[in-house]
């Protein structure tokens, strides 16, 4: 899809794109668009989860993979992982379009990810592009038959000026 980005309101206007000056007439990176002078567009934040297909593990199994398709229709924001499994188990993931490995080893699970009532939040959420693949590495740690269920949740990111791509409403925070 096209990018639908306009330029950036706070630097580009009579100065250099991605650029301010400072109180003290110093150039600095512009801290609204991070130096791209462009303003992402707007977004609808839609929330959806994504299932890994469950993974089956025999006795003491290692490197089992296990790939992820995120759909073409949006990117997403993955915010939350939970998971549940019959065993304990480790896991290791990968974006395979950036070829980028989100640890350096496989985590134990209980490190990895909660619970679908306390889900384990991400320090930083991670957008992954759409229509990309995500890659987890399973292996077994209890020593029996182990099926892992690896949950990513968050939010489908619309393009707000394309609602014919997601929601035709608009998703709204809850009152708390």
């Amino acid at each position: 899809m096209p990018s639908q980005n306009v330029a950036c309101p706070s630097c580009t206007p009579g100065g250099r794109p991605g650029v301010i000056m400072n109180a003290k007439g110093q150039a600095q990176v512009c801290p609204n668009c991070g130096g791209t002078g462009q303003k992402p567009p707007a977004v609808l934040r839609v929330p959806f989860d994504y299932a890994f297909p469950s993974a089956v593990l025999t006795a003491n199994q290692q490197g089992l993979q296990d790939p992820m398709t995120f759909d073409f229709d949006a990117d997403f924001e993955h915010v939350w992982t939970v998971a549940n499994s019959t065993g304990l188990f480790s896991v290791q993931l990968t974006d395979r379009t950036a070829n980028r490995q989100l640890s350096n080893a496989a985590i134990n699970g209980e490190n990895y990810a909660g619970t679908a009532q306390v889900p384990f939040p991400l320090v930083e959420p991670y957008v992954w592009a759409r229509s990309t693949t995500a890659l987890a590495v399973f292996n077994d740690r209890s020593g029996s038959g182990n099926t892992v269920q690896l949950v990513f949740r968050g939010f489908k990111l619309y393009p707000a000026n394309a609602p014919m791509q997601g929601s035709q409403g608009v998703i709204v925070p809850a009152n708390t």
